[in-house]
């Protein structure tokens, strides 16, 4: 019983904190922004690489430059995956129908539309990649 109780508690914070944030901070929404890539990707050339990679630079410095960019973080290409209630374990990064996460951003934009837009310029479809938009909010109480 105690344990639904705290749960309930802490539900009702997170959802005051997270309206309360919404209207002393109006506009300023964030998204995070999970890229993903195949990971068996093999590209057609190197040059076609250096081109993406200059699209890239130029995509996270207009984002930095515009306020937009909140963060970013690339994870590196090996890691482990702990799951189940089992917690067996994988000498590898997590793949899901043959994408891996490639990078996540943290978006500033006024909703979704405005961050799909932000999303639909991302290099990484040049490669057959994805990206998921989806709004977050902030639970460590800044």
């Amino acid at each position: 019983m105690k344990k639904y109780i705290f749960l309930s508690i802490a539900l009702a914070a997170l959802t005051f904190s997270s309206s309360a944030q919404q209207v002393i901070n109006p506009g300023k929404t964030q998204f995070l922004f999970i890229i993903r890539f195949k990971a068996d990707f093999k590209p057609s050339s190197d040059e076609a690489v250096r081109a993406n990679i200059k699209k890239w630079q130029e995509y996270m410095g207009e984002l930095g430059k515009s306020g937009k960019l909140a963060s970013g973080y690339r994870p590196a290409s090996n890691g482990l995956t702990i799951s189940g209630t089992g917690k067996s374990l994988k000498s590898e990064p997590y793949v899901a129908d043959g994408d891996q996460v490639s990078s996540i951003l943290v978006i500033n934009a006024e909703s979704m539309d405005a961050a799909k837009a932000i999303a639909d310029k991302c290099p990484v479809f040049e490669f057959g990649g994805s990206v998921e938009v989806r709004p977050v909010m902030n639970t460590a109480g800044q």
